[in-house]
């Protein structure tokens, strides 16, 4: 077993549910309980199958290969008034509202992870994740270091695993567990990599209109949230260079203690749930902080500021770890008796994804 697979396979203990993120394959236990061994994070790391490629020969003995994607019955367009979405190129750049509301409770072993290489300028692309169904319910990728975001340059030979991966996710393809998995990798005071100092944090986007899509365009990665809202990636760099989100540089104090979570701001007029944790998952057991819109586009006398509340009101505490509430409507109830604040009606004047070419 080569380096790149050892290091790949404690990559993906973090990158599988949430997937505990990437932003490369067999679960080694042993290495896993010696780096996080709270019962919280086995939990969680326990409920995803190792990560896969394209290339690889074969997906696991222990797993049924997946047959490729080719023409998924998923593929519904979504309209916007009565226009319907034109073809895109991959299955997970067509934009479409969620299947079904509620994800399984149940926990599963049975998503596959394959590379997927774009029209962008080379070396560019993503990974995309398909279950048993072939349904794809997600795709991920990771910013590896060398630019503004973060100075330092990933290289696997020399134990630097730098970078800041992102993961959208869409269980089932459900509206219960979209969701964006953002993780910064940092090394320790001495100068290791550990699982229990990763800066982990889940974002979610409401209202869920749509599945999170992903195409190209012009050198970058185009990203359509649950929202309608967009973006934008450097294809290359992996740098977010515009859309409604922003981001600050990677903090690499070797403190742990001290250290940040991915700065990453949302600027659009949705409402988001954010929830971070070191070296765990950030669902259990964890203060969530709940926002409406763009500080700047507060009206005059209304409650903008942040809504906080345990966690545990928000998410199951074990199991799938499911949040607690499939529909929007339902939700939108618990922000108005608990924030003082509901769910915006977001009109769709967007460019999205899946039309982008």
């Amino acid at each position: 077993m080569d380096t790149n697979s050892r290091v790949g396979r404690r990559r993906s203990l973090f990158l599988g549910r949430f997937s505990c993120p990437l932003y490369p394959i067999a679960v080694v236990a042993l290495l896993f309980l010696q780096n996080c061994g709270t019962p919280a994070l086995t939990r969680w790391r326990r409920s995803e199958q190792p990560r896969q490629v394209e290339q690889a020969p074969a997906v696991s003995q222990a797993q049924p290969t997946v047959p490729p994607v080719t023409k998924p019955d998923f593929e519904a367009r979504a309209e916007i008034g009565h226009q319907s979405l034109k073809p895109a190129p991959f299955p997970e750049s067509v934009l479409a509202a969620p299947a079904i509301d509620a994800a399984s409770a149940q926990l599963k072993y049975d998503t596959v992870v394959f590379g997927r290489q774009s029209d962008a300028p080379s070396p560019s692309g993503w990974q995309y994740r398909v279950n048993r169904n072939n349904q794809i319910v997600g795709f991920e990728f990771s910013n590896r270091g060398g630019n503004r975001i973060l100075p330092n340059r990933y290289d696997i030979a020399k134990n630097l695993l730098f970078t800041r991966d992102f993961q959208f996710r869409f269980d089932d393809r459900a509206r219960q567990d979209i969701h964006l998995a953002v993780t910064d990798w940092a090394p320790s005071a001495d100068r290791q990599f550990r699982l229990s100092e990763l800066m982990n944090t889940i974002i979610l986007f409401f209202p869920r209109n749509y599945l999170p899509a992903i195409t190209t365009l012009d050198g970058r990665y185009v990203v359509t949230l649950p929202t309608g809202e967009q973006i934008q990636f450097d294809a290359l760099t992996r740098e977010i260079v515009g859309g409604v989100f922003s981001e600050a540089p990677v903090d690499l104090t070797s403190n742990r203690a001290a250290r940040k979570f991915p700065a990453i701001s949302y600027s659009g007029k949705g409402v988001v749930i954010r929830v971070n944790a070191r070296g765990a998952d950030p669902r259990l057991g964890t203060t969530a902080t709940i926002t409406t819109g763009s500080p700047a586009d507060c009206p005059k006398g209304k409650n903008c500021d942040p809504c906080q509340v345990p966690s545990r009101e928000l998410w199951s505490q074990s199991g799938a770890v499911r949040f607690k509430f499939p529909r929007d409507a339902e939700f939108d109830q618990y922000l108005r008796s608990r924030c003082g604040f509901g769910l915006p009606v977001i009109e769709p004047d967007f460019v999205m994804a899946s039309t982008v070419k």
